[in-house]
C-alpha cells in the first residue's frame, strides 16, 4: 500500500516546501485533459520550487520554475488563486541535501527562456489519438526520433535538473524511472510523464489531495 502524504492539508505543505520540491498540477482545461489522457496520469503538469520566502513573511509567495511555453519563473499563487481550474500536489526528492538544492538555481537560471519542446507534446497527443482509434502505441519510436535534448517539456526539465544537481554517485537515485525498465538512458531521462514522477519510489508525497 502506498505511503500516505506527510502533510494533512495543502496549507501545511506550503509552509514546509523547499527549493527543488515538485509541484504537481491537475489542470481542468481542455489541454490539461488531453495531456492526462495521453500520459495516463491524474496530473497534467509538473513544476519545481525555485524560492521559498521566509516563513515569517506576511505573505509567503513561493516562486516556481516550469517549462510552460518556455522555461519561466512564476508565482505559485498563479495556480493557488484558481482552485476551480487547478488541483495541486507536492512531492520531494528524498536523496537531496541542502547543498544540492542550491545547485538547482544555477541549472534553472541557465535554462530560463529555453523554448518548450512543442513538437514532442504534439507527438504525444498524436500518439494518444492513434492508440485511442487504432490501438497502435508508437511511443518508443517517437521517443527515438523526436527527442530534442536542447529543449524541454515539463517532466524532462525536472528530471535533468535533479540529475545534474546531485553528486555523481547519487544520480541513479535521482531518476524517476529508475533502472527497472527496458529503456535506454536517453529514454529514461527524456520520456517521462507526470504519472512516472507521481509513482516514483525515489520521491515522497508531501501532500496529495487524493490520499
Amino acid at each position: 500500500m502506498p505511503r500516505k502524504a506527510f502533510y494533512r492539508n495543502q496549507g501545511e505543505a506550503l509552509r514546509h516546501l523547499k527549493v527543488g520540491d515538485i509541484v504537481f498540477v491537475h489542470s481542468k482545461t481542455l489541454l490539461g485533459k488531453a495531456i492526462r489522457r495521453t500520459t495516463g496520469s491524474y496530473w497534467s503538469h509538473v513544476a519545481l520550487v525555485f524560492d521559498t520566502p521566509d516563513i515569517s513573511a506576511t505573505k509567503r509567495d513561493i516562486l516556481i520554475v516550469e517549462a510552460a511555453w518556455q522555461i519561466e519563473i512564476h508565482r505559485l499563487s498563479t495556480y493557488l488563486l484558481e482552485p476551480q481550474t487547478y488541483d495541486l500536489g507536492f512531492k520531494r526528492m528524498s536523496c537531496l541535501t541542502d547543498e544540492e538544492r542550491e545547485r538547482f538555481r544555477g541549472f534553472f537560471l541557465d535554462a530560463v527562456d529555453t523554448p518548450y519542446d512543442t513538437r514532442r507534446l504534439l507527438m504525444f497527443l498524436f500518439q494518444s489519438w492513434l492508440t485511442w482509434f487504432y490501438g497502435v502505441n508508437v511511443s518508443l519510436d517517437v521517443a527515438r526520433q523526436y527527442t530534442d535534448t536542447k529543449n524541454f517539456i515539463c517532466t524532462s526539465f525536472a528530471q535533468r535538473a535533479y540529475y545534474l544537481a546531485v553528486a555523481p554517485e547519487k544520480r541513479g537515485r535521482s531518476l524517476f524511472l529508475g533502472h527497472n525498465r527496458n529503456l535506454d538512458f536517453l529514454q529514461i531521462m527524456e520520456q517521462i510523464t507526470p504519472a512516472d514522477i507521481a509513482q516514483s519510489k525515489n520521491t515522497e508525497w508531501l501532500f496529495n489531495p487524493h490520499r
